[in-house]
């Protein structure tokens, strides 16, 4: 079972270096570490499934490229690499192994084999001429048309048709996820528009117009094909939606439309002759005038391609001169956001500007509090806020916030607003003073594991629906759901870091999101190494904050004695800033059982770099 596992996630090798951008068909530099390979001498061997270098010698399957990637030692979690990775790719393979005892390579060679002159009349009666057939290796099976998925010159799965009314089920596929029919299109389209269908008959249709295409073997996998456009390395190709002339059709395309909308592809819609349902409908029916809408199809999208060279051109420095004046007056027009702590503001010269903040600290220190006390603040003061609690909810968050008002334990107050008649009239007073005050612009999204996609479209629809954008926290960056299941933890939050740091460009806004520290930091000290996952969170951002207890690294540092005491003692460090001074140290005091965070009294230690910090507030 283990061996056969094995085989079927080698075969995976085509997959990784194209994710990685290497070529299938030609050399490129070795990826021996120790090679200095001057001349592209490592090539693809498809048939046994590794990379060989024809200079130093050096050959390398799936699982040894793995091991290098991630720096995992041994084959045990080279395995576990390659199953997170790439396990949905093979699944299909797995089953048909295990039932059938065949591989489907295997499967579909031989039945190509077998093709008959009688399957080839059955497909040229439907407009798929023989070369088409050949091309794809198309065959005949038990009454059915079968479809070979290919993939770098291996079979992956296979939809069936029946060639007859009478039998049933009138489709069968192969065990298993469907994949995407003629997906090297994709890879190998050298910037040529590709046609997306529903099924392969139609996608096979428009190959005979002379359009290259791929069929999502059912309207549902459009989520399929986003994900493998956005794995491409070079430029997603302009696509031709071409569903069918229904429902399902229809939704296809909208969906596709709105995806691609969002990666920056260009797309056109292809006409139908009227009365047609579909391509092969049509290429049966009135193939020249099929013909006639794909040659437009093909001009529109190209002419697109032209359009975007157009566009790119108008994005050099000197194109934008006047988006760049305009962009000046409007930053002179707006205020920064203030934080609600005076110092931290002065430190930022001035308070928070559009960018990406990230707040890191270990447990327990205050980051939700913290954040939360500084979305109330900018909200009481005008301005939209959006918060993103996958951790806490709302009505923590709620309670949270009435505590911190009213000075009482954030559990006191939610026992009261629940259950206590004799003050449930004052706690009712100061939910409507928070609300007239912050609440109305205060936007709490609670209880979803969210992607970082995801969160980006919801911060877009608020500034649709509101006319304004908003100041969005995210409590925090390592709950977020994984954009990609297969992907490292590494990878996953860098991705996520990225999409925060366009967002904060796109809706030109300050992101402020929380960070977890890594455990072999609790015991060092607050420091970007600390930021767990540190990689895309050290450099992307534009401001890392951290909280740390004040007493660290003095002599009887005890951190469970710190951490009891109330208030609690912690210092708000600046360890990067991109556009001012860093290193700043402001002395904070922690008040945890009413959420409440207070400048410190007492003088602020000197950094241990840059300019010293000085307070310019004090608590009321």
């Amino acid at each position: 079972m283990v061996d056969t596992e094995k085989n079927t996630l080698r075969e995976c090798l085509p997959a990784w270096l194209r994710e990685h951008g290497f070529p299938l068909t030609r050399s490129f530099r070795c990826l021996n570490p120790a090679h200095q390979d001057r001349h592209p001498s490592m090539r693809y061997n498809p048939k046994n499934q590794t990379v060989h270098c024809f200079s130093c010698g050096a050959t390398y399957d799936l699982f040894d490229l793995l091991g290098m990637e991630e720096g995992l030692d041994g084959f045990s979690a080279q395995l576990e690499a390659a199953r997170r990775r790439y396990g949905g790719m093979t699944s299909q393979v797995s089953v048909y192994r295990e039932k059938t005892g065949v591989d489907l390579t295997v499967y579909a060679r031989e039945g190509a084999q077998k093709r008959t002159e009688a399957d080839l009349v059955w497909f040229e009666a439907r407009g798929i001429g023989q070369a088409l057939v050949e091309k794809y290796g198309l065959f005949v099976d038990g009454g059915r048309a079968v479809f070979p998925l290919w993939e770098a010159g291996r079979c992956v799965g296979w939809c069936a048709r029946a060639m007859e009314d009478s039998l049933r089920p009138r489709y069968r596929n192969s065990p298993g996820p469907m994949g995407i029919w003629g997906v090297d299109s994709l890879y190998d389209s050298a910037g040529q528009p590709v046609a997306v269908c529903e099924g392969v008959m139609d996608a096979l249709s428009l190959e005979s117009c002379g359009c290259r295409a791929v069929a999502l073997c059912g309207a549902a996998n459009s989520r399929r094909l986003l994900q493998v456009l956005r794995r491409l390395e070079g430029p997603v190709p302009p696509l031709i939606l071409a569903g069918d002339d229904d429902e399902a059709g229809r939704k296809m395309n909208r969906e596709l439309a709105d995806g691609l909308r969002e990666l920056g592809v260009n797309c056109v819609l292809l006409r139908y002759p009227e009365g047609c349902a579909d391509a092969n409908d049509a290429l049966v029916r009135c193939k020249e005038r099929l013909e006639q809408e794909v040659e437009r199809a093909l001009r529109e999208a190209e002419g697109g391609q032209a359009l975007e060279k157009e566009r790119y051109e108008e994005s050099s420095l000197a194109g934008m001169a006047g988006e760049f004046l305009a962009y000046l007056d409007r930053s002179r027009q707006r205020a920064a956001f203030s934080s609600g702590i005076c110092a931290l503001d002065e430190a930022l010269g001035g308070g928070i500007f559009p960018g990406l903040y990230v707040l890191g600290a270990p447990s327990s220190l205050g980051k939700t509090t913290l954040l939360l006390q500084m979305a109330d603040a900018m909200a009481a003061a005008g301005q939209d806020v959006l918060f993103y609690s996958m951790e806490m909810s709302r009505w923590e968050l709620l309670a949270k916030s009435l505590s911190r008002r009213a000075g009482l334990r954030q559990s006191a107050a939610m026992r009261q607003i629940l259950q206590d008649s004799l003050d449930r009239d004052r706690l009712e007073r100061m939910l409507d003073e928070y609300n007239r005050e912050c609440g109305c612009r205060f936007f709490i999204v609670d209880g979803a594991a969210f992607t970082p996609e995801q969160l980006v479209q919801k911060a877009r629809e608020h500034r649709e629906r509101r006319g304004t954008a908003p100041v969005v926290f995210v409590d925090y960056l390592q709950i977020l759901a994984p954009s990609d299941p297969r992907a490292s933890d590494k990878q996953n939050v860098d991705r996520a870091v990225l999409w925060l740091k366009t967002l904060s460009r796109e809706l030109d806004t300050p992101v402020i999101a929380a960070s977890s520290f890594n455990r072999e930091s609790y015991g060092k000290g607050a420091s970007m190494e600390a930021f767990k996952e540190s990689g895309a969170v050290e450099y992307a951002a534009d401001v890392l904050l951290a909280l740390q207890l004040s007493a660290f690294g003095r002599e009887g540092f005890d951190p469970d004695k710190e951490k009891a005491a109330e208030p609690r003692k912690e210092d708000l460090l600046i360890l990067k800033n991109r556009n001012g001074a860093a290193f700043g140290r402001i002395p904070l005091r922690y008040h945890a059982v009413s959420n409440l965070f207070v400048q410190e009294e007492r003088p602020a230690a000197a950094p241990e770099k840059g300019p010293r910090v000085n307070r310019i507030g004090r608590k009321k």
